[in-house]
């Protein structure tokens, strides 16, 4: 049975409801500061997975007061929104989420401050934990999500690996997966803070993967962005890899055209035809398979509880999910 988000937090309702209105609160006090319309502004909408793994993490080491945990949560989803607004910079994105993106409701300058802005406010929650391990692996986090960015930046296709993408997608996405759901257990110096942090890892992973693979099999109303904008924006991802692996020479030679350039209805109909050719989205969930069985293992450690049966779900949902 396919559960929705909704199933899954129920353990964690109340909580991630106040996630949820801090970081609208946080995200409207950036807006004023540049002095824009409430009402034309994109909201700080999400799926809220990091706070929800942050908070059923505590649940499941045992906390009986969640509450004290919602700060924790919601300096992860501020972290989550500023990389999520520099990226866009980076890309040149106009859309994200269904609505425009803040470097073209702003410009680029304004967004990297706002994105600036969301990392500082996210550390000063953090702060109030009195625990400078905490405040060192957020900083850590950003770090990282920088690394993975720079390093693989321009590398060519041709010299990418299966090992590359992995990289890529546990320092971009899975770090701040692995502190999410970590962190409960490393302020209350459970036992469980290294499986916790690998349930973390693992999962955060395969949510990159099939991030990636909606953006080759979805369409942009779905998605809330443009369909195959990792292949107009030159990003090589597992699924664009495994495609490219497959293709023949003459095939390679069209997929040059397209790569790294606007891609007119034409082209999206040849790489559709590419992608079911080769059964891409196949091959890829066979990867996601073997992670998510490894982060479910991950959480053998913890007793039974509506925390950890929610955490398992969650990691079904992020492999079945469609945007």
């Amino acid at each position: 049975m396919f559960l929705t988000l909704s199933d899954i937090y129920k353990p964690i309702q109340e909580q991630i409801s106040c996630v949820s209105e801090k970081v609208q609160k946080v995200w409207e006090e950036a807006l004023q500061l540049v002095n824009i319309d409430f009402s034309t502004a994109p909201k700080a909408k999400g799926k809220l997975l990091r706070p929800a793994i942050c908070l059923l993490s505590a649940g499941a080491i045992g906390k009986k007061d969640l509450d004290a945990y919602i700060s924790l949560g919601t300096s992860y989803e501020l972290l989550h929104l500023a990389s999520l607004t520099h990226d866009d910079v980076i890309d040149r994105a106009v859309l994200r989420r269904g609505g425009q993106s803040l470097n073209t409701l702003w410009d680029n300058h304004a967004a990297v401050l706002g994105g600036d802005y969301l990392v500082a406010r996210a550390i000063e929650l953090l702060g109030i934990y009195e625990n400078h391990e905490l405040i060192i692996n957020a900083v850590q986090c950003v770090r990282e999500m920088a690394e993975g960015e720079l390093k693989f930046f321009a590398k060519p296709i041709e010299n990418f690996t299966t090992n590359d993408c992995t990289e890529l997608a546990r320092k971009k996405t899975a770090i701040l997966f692995a502190r999410s759901a970590s962190s409960p257990a490393l302020i209350e110096k459970s036992p469980t803070k290294e499986s916790l942090f690998h349930f973390g890892e693992n999962i955060g992973i395969v949510f990159q993967f099939i991030d990636d693979l909606l953006d080759l099999t979805q369409d942009t109303n779905t998605l809330g962005k443009p369909r195959y904008s990792d292949i107009s924006e030159k990003k090589v991802t597992l699924p664009i890899l495994i495609l490219w692996n497959k293709l023949n020479d003459t095939e390679k030679k069209r997929f040059h055209t397209v790569f790294g350039k606007p891609i007119n209805e034409k082209e999206q109909y040849w790489l559709q035809e590419q992608i079911e050719k080769y059964k891409i989205e196949k091959e890829l969930l066979q990867h996601t398979e073997i992670l998510k069985l490894t982060a479910i293992e991950a959480l053998s450690i913890l007793p039974d509880s509506d925390y950890k049966e929610s955490l398992r779900s969650l990691c079904h949902f992020i492999v079945q999910r469609q945007n």
